[in-house]
């Protein structure tokens, strides 16, 4: 679908649904800096194709990801502080650009979501687990904080006590945990996990692209404002919506009485 030079895959398992697989099986497809900087540059090219409504993410072979691969860090303690901010920086814009892209995105958790892999995961709009999957945020274990969004994205998912926990104690969730957690919206066996996530994915791709697009940026937007500039930005979300020939369709096949076809 994308040539690319970075350890990813890239596929269209059906239509204008892509399938983004991190390529590093023999790391647990731990994040180093080409991986980063692929996987940003993959998001924003799929996000602006009109053939792509929706993204699945997994990881090839036994993890989805295990967080940074020690060997080849982007950042280390005796950078000045410049460098340090610019190597993290490498990790805060994958979640940075998960939750920006409009195109919605399904984390399909097949092994190890663990630290940055972790919080990859919690930044992708929902998880779909097998009963091989495991999350958890292991920071705490090296002496670390969230450093790419998990303090941020992990109370707002399960509340601010659990998150604490899991946060403070480095506690991994398996299997139902995951869902039972509120991480996940299911679990299923792990030769179904990718078929499972690409169904829901097409589900989202049948929506209307703008109206979809346009709600999640309510969504994510709504943590960081107050009442009356939510208000504000979803009259600006519902003009752009009533101008779309997607929302002419779905008046016009309402009235019909048939299944609207947004494009």
């Amino acid at each position: 679908m994308i040539d690319t030079d970075a350890p990813l895959e890239v596929e269209c398992p059906c239509e204008h649904v892509a399938l983004v697989r991190y390529d590093r099986p023999d790391s647990m497809n731990a994040y180093n800096e080409t991986l980063l900087r692929g996987a940003v540059e993959m998001f924003y090219q799929l996000a602006d194709r009109d053939d792509v409504r929706a993204i699945v993410l997994t990881g090839a072979g036994d993890a989805f990801c295990a967080g940074v691969d020690l060997d080849e860090m982007p950042l280390t303690p005796d950078m000045d502080f410049a460098e340090y901010k610019a190597g993290l920086g490498l990790f805060q814009d994958i979640v940075r650009t998960l939750r920006s892209i409009e195109t919605p995105v399904v984390a399909a958790i097949n092994g190890y979501a663990l630290g940055a892999g972790c919080d990859t995961a919690l930044a992708c709009d929902f998880r779909i687990t097998s009963d091989k999957g495991v999350i958890g945020e292991t920071f705490i274990d090296v002496g670390f904080v969230p450093g790419d969004g998990g303090a941020f994205l992990l109370p707002r998912l399960i509340g601010e006590a659990q998150a604490k926990e899991l946060i403070f104690t480095g506690r991994k969730l398996t299997g139902k945990e995951i869902v039972e957690g509120n991480l996940a919206r299911e679990q299923v066996p792990a030769a179904d996990l990718v078929d499972a996530a690409v169904a829901f994915a097409e589900e989202l791709a049948d929506q209307p692209p703008v109206a979809l697009g346009q709600s999640k940026c309510l969504i994510n937007g709504s943590f960081e404002v107050n009442l009356n500039r939510a208000l504000s930005d979803a009259t600006r979300a519902q003009r752009i919506c009533s101008q779309t020939d997607d929302h002419k369709e779905a008046v016009t096949a309402f009235r019909e009485k048939r299944e609207p076809q947004f494009e």
